[in-house]
């Protein structure tokens, strides 16, 4: 009676690890994004919150932007071109056809470090910021070439009524803090392609997206992964400070079948 009492708790016991082992890992994948060049905006709005902005594109660059840390490999920036021309085409952009111009031209920059951060009014990025884009009419689209460097330092320059109000939503504090934290990113940046090689570069939008824990993470493998959550934002607008995105991750699925019973060899 001892046994048959006892088995059924045991079971119980076993069966819950195997439950969350059989759970699918996912990576959570934080996106920041803004449509800065807010006039055509709504020029051919499908649904809230959508850009109207042309969507022929052609890649300019692909750029590390050295920080303190180093990334952990050395990314293929070949394959990373291709990942996001893969993302934006199937988000409904078009890549221009030979002997024709683009209409907006985009940059992406990559690395790690303490971004700014989108939780505290005020604060925007100094110096360098993966947001200056050196290119003109005549640029060479398609290899990187750009000249985009990345920030790190921020400043604050005021808001504090507005910050104490979102300070007492559920959570914010815990938002706060993780996005304080160090990130690998991944920035992807649109520009009005220049008709005039003297005129100023016109950002019209970017999207980022920021996992975790930079000292394990290899861009390589979660490229893709941080893209397919980030390039349904390129030229949206959200109202949140990020969209909140868990995708499962490519590798290291454990599939645990049924549990047998093994009886004790025998003396």
């Amino acid at each position: 009676m001892k046994n048959f009492r006892f088995l059924p708790v045991f079971a119980g016991f076993v069966w819950l690890p195997l439950a969350a082992l059989a759970q699918e890992p996912q990576l959570e994948v934080n996106v920041r994004t803004n449509v800065v060049d807010k006039a055509a905006m709504w020029a051919h709005k499908t649904e809230p919150g959508t850009g109207g902005h042309s969507k022929i594109y052609g890649i300019l660059s692909v750029k590390e932007v050295k920080g303190e840390q180093k990334m952990i490999k050395k990314v293929d920036e070949g394959a990373l071109m291709e990942m996001v021309s893969a993302e934006l085409n199937r988000n409904g952009f078009q890549l221009y056809a030979p002997g024709t111009k683009p209409e907006i031209v985009i940059t992406v920059s990559y690395g790690r470090g303490e971004l700014a951060n989108p939780y505290i009014k005020g604060v925007g990025e100094q110096g360098g910021n993966g947001d200056v884009g050196a290119f003109t009419s005549g640029a060479n689209l398609g290899g990187p070439s750009s000249n985009d460097s990345g920030a790190t330092s921020v400043t604050i320059t005021g808001a504090f009524a507005d910050q104490m109000i979102d300070e007492k939503s559920p959570a914010f504090e815990s938002k706060l803090q993780k996005a304080a934290q160090e990130k690998l990113y991944l920035r992807v940046v649109a520009w009005a392609y220049p008709s005039d090689p003297k005129a100023k570069s016109k950002m019209l939008w970017k999207t980022t997206m920021v996992v975790d824990d930079p000292d394990h993470r290899d861009l390589n493998k979660i490229a893709a992964t941080m893209l397919e959550a980030g390039a349904p934002f390129f030229d949206r607008q959200i109202k949140d400070r990020e969209a909140d995105i868990y995708k499962p991750l490519p590798n290291g699925r454990v599939n645990v079948g049924t549990p047998t019973v093994v009886q004790p060899k025998s003396k």
